[in-house]
């Protein structure tokens, strides 16, 4: 089992259940979108028109990725991304039994990718919260795979069989590592990857049919 795809959200970090960001504040229903209407607000726009801009241009560019919107708009780049990072630190919580089992698999000389349905910035993004990363890049994994560029979302079979095309080995020598049974167990395993686990914390830990379920991600070390 050299090659890892992990999941990002609910697996690695999530939603800080303490403090939600204000609905009335999302654009698109997404709070990142939010962050990026405010500095434009605080740039000169009028806060509907932000509001509508933004739409637009993420129906318009489908596959999109947030510096896409910095750019677009010509936003002041040091002050939007810190804004971005100071919402992540806000209202992100980090799985710290995950970031170590990350790091263990790393240092056994696992190759390890991220799968999820982020683009590519926005994996960054979390994984800068978890210590694992920056908008550069992450020492960790080998390649990020986020929608923008598997051109999908992780419920579709077709985007875990462009994603196993991205890294040049058969899905059988693939382990998948995420949260949802479905999404991170039921649909890559149809793609042909032969073992799952499932990462549910107020669950039994148990296997049933090459889907492993496991309390504490540390618990998955062993199989490795």
């Amino acid at each position: 089992m050299d090659y890892v795809f992990i999941d990002i959200d609910g697996t690695i970090t999530d939603n800080n259940p303490e403090k939600k960001y204000p609905e009335e504040k999302l654009v698109w229903n997404n709070p990142i979108f939010g962050v990026i209407r405010d500095v434009m607000v605080e740039e000169g726009w009028n806060e509907d028109e932000a509001k509508k801009k933004i739409e637009e241009y993420a129906d318009k560019i489908v596959w999109w990725d947030y510096p896409d919107f910095i750019a677009e708009f010509n936003l002041p780049i040091e002050k939007t991304w810190e804004r971005i990072y100071s919402w992540h630190n806000e209202y992100k919580i980090v799985y710290k039994d995950t970031a170590e089992l990350i790091k263990e698999l790393y240092r056994k000389g696992k190759n390890l990718f991220i799968v999820s349905n982020n683009p590519i910035v926005g994996c960054l993004l979390n994984l800068k919260v978890a210590g694992l990363g920056d908008i550069t890049g992450s020492k960790y994994f080998k390649r990020i795979l986020g929608a923008n560029i598997l051109r999908g979302q992780k419920h579709q079979i077709e985007l875990w069989k462009r994603a196993i095309a991205q890294i040049g080995v058969k899905p059988d020598k693939i382990v998948n590592i995420g949260d949802n049974i479905k999404e991170d167990g039921e649909i890559p395993k149809k793609a042909g990857i032969k073992k799952c686990f499932v990462i549910r914390r107020n669950e039994l830990e148990r296997e049933e049919d090459g889907i492993i379920i496991v309390k504490n991600a540390l618990s998955i070390l062993k199989y490795f």
